[in-house]
């Protein structure tokens, strides 16, 4: 299914709010490559590298630092969870889970202690980056 209007205008925002100090280099629905699946999340974030515009990479097999879903009105929660399962396995090390209905982010470090942010400001100790609930769902 097609990214849908509140979808697509919240991966720019989360892009817009993560790539403030552009400390990163942020993708949006970029091919990732896990064991021979090929998974497409919303919103990888990467340290900071070079981009090599003369080659471009079709699929990338090493794992972002963090790798955002935005749920869509016709995935079931699981679905995602599932897949950050299979991205933690692959060396990632933080996923967020956005859920727009409710405004609410779901920040997980690990599959088993999810936490949930519909307010306020919170940080990803991963990424050690502060980010307002408010600053994307605007």
């Amino acid at each position: 299914m097609s990214p849908s209007y509140n979808h697509s205008y919240l991966a720019y925002r989360i892009a817009k709010t993560l790539d403030r100090d552009e400390k990163y280099n942020i993708h949006i629905k970029m091919t990732l490559d896990i064991g021979g699946t090929d998974y497409i999340p919303d919103i990888a974030l990467y340290e900071k590298q070079r981009i090599d515009f003369l080659h471009d990479k079709i699929k990338a097999e090493e794992p972002p630092i963090l790798l955002v879903e935005i749920l869509s009105p016709t995935q079931a929660v699981n679905e995602i969870t599932d897949k950050f399962e299979i991205y933690f396995q692959a060396g990632v090390k933080s996923c967020w889970l956005v859920i727009p209905p409710t405004k609410t982010i779901v920040l997980f470090n690990d599959i088993h202690h999810p936490v949930s942010y519909s307010t306020g400001l919170f940080t990803d100790p991963v990424m050690g980056a502060e980010v307002s609930v408010g600053d994307i769902f605007v």
